[in-house]
C-alpha cells in the first residue's frame, strides 16, 4: 500500500527512499516508532502487564476495525478539501436503523438474510446521510464543515427519537456468534472486513483516474474543473463514500456488543481527523497517505486503550485525542499557511 499520495506524484507513488534520511523523514515510520514507545509505557504501567494481554490485544483490534474505516473515510474527504465532523453521528443513526431492522425480521427471515439485512440498511443509511451531505456541499454550497455539523445534531437526534433515549437491545445472537466474536487466525472476522474495504478503496484510488480527480480537486478546485473534472459529482461520491464507511463501522458495533450505543462515538470524528493527519494527509487537500491514516488511527486506539487500562479517568482520552489533533496540524505547513492566510 503506497504511502504517500500527492497530486504531483499521483502517477509515481510512493517516492524512492534515498538512504537513511528518508527513511528517518518518513512519516508513517516516525509514528509506528512512536507507538513502539507508547505501549512499551503502558505495558510497564499496566497492572501485571495486561496492557498485552490477549483480551485486550483483541479488543484494540476490533476498536480499530471501527476506527480505521473512518479514518480512510476522512482521508479521502480531506485529500479533496473537504471534511466530515459526522461520522459518528452515522456510526449511531445507521445501527439504530439496522439494529431495529434485524430485531424485527429476525422471526420471520432465514438468519444470514436477517445478517445480510442489516449489513445492507447500515451501510445504505451511510450512503445516503453521506449524498444529503455531499449535496448540501456540492449544490447548496455550504461549507462542509458546517453542512457536517448539522448533520451531527440531526442525526444523533433522529437515532434517540427513533429509540426514545434508550439502546435497542435483543440484536440476533449470531451477529456476534457468526460475525462480530469470529476469528481468522489472530484477526477478528472485523477487522479483515474492515481491511478488505480499505485495500479496494486504495486499490481504487491508486490506480484509477478517481483517484487523481480527488487529489486534483484538493489541489485546485478551479482548475480540476476546467479540466473537464465533475467535481459536484465527485464531491458528493467522496461523501457517500465516508459515511458509507461509517455506516459499516455502525454495524461492526452492533456485531461487538449486540446493543446500540447513541449516547457514544460523537468523538469518533475528532479521532478519525486527528488519525489521518498525523499520518499524513493535509488538511488543505491535495494529498493522502492511507498508510499513515492507518498508523494513525492504531496510535489513537492505543492511547485511548492504555490510558483506560492503567485506571485513567475516561475523559483523559479525549484530552489525549484533542493533543494528537493540535500536534497534528502543527506538523502540516499546509494548515498552517492556510490558518495564517499565506499561500
Amino acid at each position: 500500500m503506497s504511502e504517500t499520495t500527492t497530486v504531483v506524484g499521483r502517477t509515481r507513488g510512493m517516492a524512492t527512499p534515498h538512504g537513511l534520511t528518508s527513511v528517518l523523514s518518513n512519516r508513517a515510520l516516525q509514528i509506528i516508532a512512536v507507538e513502539i514507545l507508547v505501549i512499551a509505557i503502558f505495558q510497564a504501567l499496566s497492572p501485571g502487564g495486561a496492557f498485552l494481554s490477549e483480551a485486550n490485544v483483541r479488543g484494540m483490534a476490533l476498536t480499530a476495525s471501527q476506527v480505521l474505516l473512518l479514518a480512510v473515510g476522512q482521508a479521502v474527504l480531506m485529500s479533496a478539501g473537504h471534511i466530515d465532523i459526522s461520522q459518528g453521528a452515522a456510526v449511531i443513526l445507521t445501527s439504530v436503523l439496522a439494529g431495529n431492522v434485524m430485531i424485527s425480521t429476525q422471526e420471520s427471515l432465514p438468519m444470514p438474510a436477517v445478517l445480510l439485512l442489516g449489513a445492507l440498511i447500515s451501510v445504505g443509511a451511510g450512503a445516503v446521510i453521506g449524498a444529503v451531505n455531499g449535496v448540501l456541499v456540492g449544490v447548496v454550497g455550504v461549507n462542509a464543515l458546517v453542512a457536517t455539523l448539522g448533520m451531527l445534531s440531526i442525526g444523533t437526534g433522529a437515532a434517540q427519537v427513533i429509540t426514545e433515549g434508550v439502546n435497542l437491545t435483543g440484536m440476533p445472537s449470531e451477529l456476534q456468534t457468526s460475525f462480530g466474536a469470529v476469528t481468522m487466525g489472530p484477526l477478528p472476522m472485523p477487522m479483515i472486513v474492515s481491511l478488505i474495504a480499505i485495500a479496494v478503496i486504495w486499490a481504487f484510488y491508486r490506480f484509477s483516474s478517481w483517484g487523481t480527480h480527488t487529489l486534483a480537486m484538493g489541489s485546485n478546485p478551479l482548475a480540476a474543473r476546467r479540466v473537464g473534472i465533475s467535481t459536484l459529482r465527485h464531491t458528493i461520491a467522496i461523501f457517500v463514500l465516508s459515511s458509507a464507511l461509517a455506516g459499516l463501522a455502525g454495524y461492526i458495533d452492533l456485531a461487538r456488543y449486540s446493543t446500540t450505543n447513541i449516547s457514544g462515538h460523537l468523538n469518533d470524528s475528532m479521532a478519525a481527523i486527528a488519525a489521518a493527519l498525523i499520518g499524513g494527509t493535509a488538511l488543505t487537500g491535495g494529498r493522502i497517505s492511507f498508510l499513515g491514516a492507518i498508523v494513525g488511527a492504531f496510535l489513537a486506539i492505543i492511547l485511548q486503550s492504555g490510558l483506560v487500562i492503567i485506571n485513567l479517568s475516561p475523559f483523559y482520552q479525549t484530552i489525549a485525542i484533542g493533543t494528537m489533533l493540535l500536534i497534528a496540524v502543527s506538523l502540516d505547513p499546509g494548515a498552517r499557511r492556510s490558518a495564517k492566510g499565506g499561500g
